[in-house]
């Protein structure tokens, strides 16, 4: 592999690498906004089904055991997913794309194909 193949993997590593950092820190600001609207002992706002997942199982375990907030945060998924499931029931369609993939991780992904297509092409060279 020539310099200018080993200059382009180094690239594509790199924004693969902060692809995933951004994705990570996209769905750590999901689970804490769930977490920061618990705080004064309940849940307001309407989130994404994914966003009460991850903030369950980013609690910590101190409020986990001595507070409500595992239940609380339960409850809100419950309900939540009433709220998505009762317009399905009922015939209308479902507009609601809460749990869907990320963008970034499908461009995450696709990154990481290319790189190992271009490292497999460079290999049988």
């Amino acid at each position: 592999m020539g310099q200018g193949g080993v200059r382009l993997l180094l690239a594509m590593s790199m924004i693969l690498a902060a692809l995933v950092v951004a994705g990570s820190a996209q769905a750590s600001t999901c689970a804490s906004r769930v977490l920061a609207d618990w705080r004064d002992g309940r849940i307001d706002g309407t989130y994404p089904v994914a966003c009460y997942r991850e903030a369950l199982a980013a609690l910590p375990e101190d409020v986990r055991v001595y507070s409500s907030a595992e239940d609380d945060i339960i409850r809100a998924l419950q309900d939540r997913l009433e709220t998505r499931s009762a317009p399905a029931a009922e015939g209308a369609e479902r507009t609601d794309a809460g749990g869907s993939t990320s963008p970034l991780l499908v461009v995450a992904l696709t990154l990481v194909g290319l790189v190992a297509a271009g490292s497999l092409a460079a290999s049988l060279r």
